[in-house]
């Protein structure tokens, strides 16, 4: 009877150890029965993301992207290298938005008056004279209703992440000083491939020409068009004012690229790198902006001592009455565009 309860004693402890095991090793990470929890660093697969914009490595387009992918990279551990294709190498803008679209291109930032040909509810943050300033595009592109036209672009197939503003846009033109709408009557202006430009000149009086960015120098310089819209910093990096007689500073509207990713891409990564992604475009947004503040007044600076003509002098209040049917044709277009509208109008006048 004693060599029994030694012997059943023996047993029963090999067993208590043998579950013990067992136990430990299936509440351990990496196991088929308790895979790790999800969005943890082990989930995080790597990842390279090909982004492309149109501008020169000069221009505020690039100046965020190379903050952005800095950003994105610290912000995922590493699990994020995004490679940034500059000065159209991947095409022109709306060409860029059908293959991010598609999913032959990660992620892109994109003209924001591109979208128009696509959906009429990015048009908003760029109706005439509504954002008037950098102050004002800052508070702005944080409101609720951006916020929405940006989860909007999910029904495109795009995650959007973030709007970045590049400068505000002043005319040149060959004719004469653009001071009053009707200094643009009958004008052939380049704009970009977008509804929303065509209906804000004609509206003016001017004759809009639709054409690719990439077309404005030589356009000017063989008389195709007589005038264009741009920022100041575009002014120098493409070399415009080698090509335009008179800069007239309207600051007529913002001009942002959106910072968009194809959505299966950005579904397909972990958690902890989407909050990476989404962190690193706001933070980058905010900070391109205040960069714009200093990289005007350069640009400035840098047209008036090559000897450019430039036009401080607009009768702002003019062009602002003249484009009152713009207004409210957009905001019967989306109900997202009308709340845009007032959301910007109370952080002008709180």
């Amino acid at each position: 009877m004693k060599k029994f309860k030694k012997s059943f004693a023996l047993l029963l402890s090999a067993s208590l150890l043998l579950l013990s095991a067992c136990g430990s090793q299936s509440s351990g990470t990496g196991t088929s029965a308790n895979p790790p929890a999800a969005g943890t660093t082990e989930e995080a697969k790597p990842v390279t993301l090909r982004l492309g914009h149109v501008t020169q490595t000069s221009h505020p387009y690039h100046l965020a992207a190379e903050d952005f992918a800095k950003r994105v990279n610290e912000k995922s551990g590493g699990t994020i290298k995004v490679e940034i294709f500059p000065a159209r190498q991947i095409g022109g803008d709306r060409d860029m938005l059908e293959m991010i679209q598609n999913g032959s291109l990660e992620m892109g930032f994109i003209t924001n008056a591109v979208f128009s040909g696509f959906t009429p509810v990015m048009d908003g943050v760029q109706l005439p004279f509504l954002i008037n300033s950098y102050e004002v595009f800052q508070k702005a592109k944080d409101s609720e209703p951006a916020l929405k036209m940006l989860a909007s672009l999910e029904s495109l197939g795009l995650k959007g992440l973030a709007i970045n503003e590049s400068g505000m846009r002043h005319i040149g033109s060959n004719k004469a000083p653009v001071k009053t709408p009707q200094d643009l009557k009958g004008v052939k202006i380049r704009v970009a491939e977008s509804p929303l430009m065509l209906d804000i000149f004609n509206t003016l009086g001017a004759s809009p020409t639709p054409m690719p960015y990439g077309e404005i120098y030589s356009s000017l310089q063989t008389g195709v068009i007589d005038a264009h819209e741009a920022n100041l910093p575009a002014y120098i990096d493409e070399k415009f004012d080698e090509v335009t007689k008179h800069i007239s500073l309207s600051g007529h509207f913002p001009w942002p690229n959106i910072n968009v990713v194809n959505l299966n891409t950005f579904n397909s990564m972990s958690p902890d790198q989407q909050k990476a992604m989404q962190e690193a475009a706001k933070e980058t947004s905010d900070w391109i902006v205040q960069q714009l503040i200093e990289v005007d007044k350069k640009s400035l600076e840098g047209l008036k001592a090559k000897g450019a003509q430039v036009d401080e002098q607009i009768d702002v209040d003019a062009f602002v009455e003249a484009v009152q049917p713009v207004y409210e044709k957009y905001a019967q277009k989306d109900p997202l565009i009308k709340e845009f509208i007032e959301a910007v109008e109370k952080i002008k006048n709180p």
